[in-house]
């Protein structure tokens, strides 16, 4: 007991670092309902602010240790303080226009809420009971531990490829100095307790997905829509392994709606937030490197269409979101030479070659987005949402950032998969449910949203930004 209090304990402080931070920058103003998948958001910064402080501190020689970040955190909460008495209360506390609800709808709402609670409590037992899978042992877990023993970055750790090649050296620290801060404050390694950060990802995913689309639809539509995701074969699997591939898809998640609604309402915090959520999923995973560029090229192209107004502190301050938390670890790699093996041996190919991969690739995708024990009605409601886009909700242009990631993120995981060096079957088999993960969040997002624009099973539209007047968010 004493044990899982320590977890709660380690959890929280995460949690509290990533408030205080987005409070220090003034990006914690969500309005309701997004304002319920807010410490998501926050667990989420947190995370990305220990990976910093471990990359940041390490290489000095400096142990790591509970009463350094303890001190990072106060240090920012000094500047979070000023922005809360800067701040009327009534200037935060705002609420938005949502399709209404029947009468019936509330006892539909809770008998949903209950299957869920019931689902969680399914889910959080089977991760408590069982072990961590390959991957979360030998690459997420290694790390951890590495930095859990060492109280700092060994080099050796992070660049021998003769000894710890399995571990993918280039992978960034957002989890690992997640689970190295909860042994820190357990005391000692405990593989089941650290796996809890998954879990709260997969929370965070359903919360956020039911969040955004209820300012679209109804709330059982939303909060259904939110349940069947949630109960994904292959998200639950990976929530519970000791991986980062739900941290990751809560990223792309979290970046993509938050762009979305920038491109829509114009929010000036909702721009830098989702800026500095591509920045942090660039920690999570080297995956999340390439759906940032694809990030800044939605923001060029909003930018260019939307005809935005930008003022000189966004120009400094939207870059800064973007790049600065993945500088650091950049800027490691570039100094100690830490390899990736798999970017450096990709190999160009002849044009049989490369038709016999593609062919490969194309059999192994549609098995994949078919398998009813993997992914259940997922990627065919995916499809029904892109043909209810392509039909009519075209013309809603919030909808463009959603499907504009998501299919440049795909087209970025196919042409890695035609020119890797490893054998095609092998490669597929090992990674592809992985990496449609990432993506399938985002795509019943933006599926449920066009559907919604269509009338099927939604309400009425939201009201538009000027309903809501704010004179800090109008334009950026």
């Amino acid at each position: 007991m004493l044990g899982l209090a320590r977890t709660a304990l380690a959890i929280f402080t995460i949690w509290l670092l990533g408030a205080i931070l987005l409070a220090a920058l003034g990006l914690r103003r969500r309005r309701w309902p997004l304002e319920y998948a807010q410490p998501t958001l926050d667990f989420a910064a947190g995370c990305g602010l220990l990976a910093t402080i471990f990359t940041v501190i390490g290489p000095l020689g400096w142990r790591i240790s509970p009463a350094l970040v303890l001190l990072v955190g106060f240090v920012l909460a000094i500047r979070a303080g000023f922005n809360l008495l800067r701040e009327p209360w009534t200037e935060r506390d705002q609420v938005e226009e949502v399709p209404p609800s029947a009468g019936w709808m509330p006892w539909v709402s809770g008998l949903l809420i209950l299957l869920f609670v019931v689902l969680a409590l399914g889910v959080t037992a089977n991760t408590y009971a069982t072990s961590m899978f390959w991957d979360g042992r030998y690459i997420w877990a290694f790390k951890a531990k590495a930095l859990f023993s060492d109280g700092a970055l060994d080099p050796e750790t992070f660049t021998s490829l003769a000894r710890y090649r399995y571990t993918h050296l280039d992978y960034p620290l957002a989890l690992p100095s997640a689970q190295a801060w909860v042994y820190q404050i357990l005391g000692h390694v405990d593989e089941r307790r650290a796996k809890l950060i998954g879990l709260v990802f997969w929370l965070g995913t359903a919360v956020l997905l039911a969040c955004y689309l209820r300012r679209r639809m109804a709330l059982p539509w939303a909060l259904g829509i939110s349940l069947l995701a949630s109960h994904i074969p292959v998200l639950v699997y990976h929530a519970g392994g000791g991986g980062a591939d739900v941290q990751q898809a809560f990223c792309f998640l979290a970046a993509g709606v938050l762009l979305a609604d920038w491109v829509e309402r114009s929010r000036r915090e909702d721009a830098l937030l989702a800026a500095l959520m591509f920045g942090i999923g660039a920690l999570v995973k080297a995956e999340g490197v390439s759906m940032a560029l694809g990030g800044a090229l939605a923001f060029a192209l909003a930018w260019r269409f939307r005809g935005r107004r930008i003022n000189k502190p966004t120009a400094l301050l939207g870059p800064a979101c973007l790049l600065l938390p993945y500088l650091p670890w950049a800027v490691l790699r570039a100094s100690w030479g830490i390899p990736s093996p798999q970017l450096t041996r990709m190999q160009l190919r002849t044009w049989p070659q490369l038709c016999s991969r593609l062919d490969a690739i194309y059999h192994a995708l549609l098995e994949s987005l078919r398998s009813w024990h993997a992914w259940e009605l997922t990627w065919p409601f995916v499809g029904f949402g892109l043909l209810a886009y392509i039909a009519s909700a075209w013309r809603h242009r919030a909808l463009a950032p959603l499907w504009g990631l998501l299919f440049w993120q795909l087209a970025v995981y196919l042409a890695i998969y035609a020119f890797s060096p490893y054998d095609i079957t092998w490669h597929l088999t090992t990674s592809l449910d992985r990496v449609l993960l990432h993506l399938a969040p985002l795509g019943l997002a933006a599926a449920a949203s066009s559907l919604a624009a269509c009338g099927l099973p939604a309400g009425p539209e939201p009201a538009p930004a000027e309903s809501h007047p704010r004179r800090d968010h109008q334009g950026l």
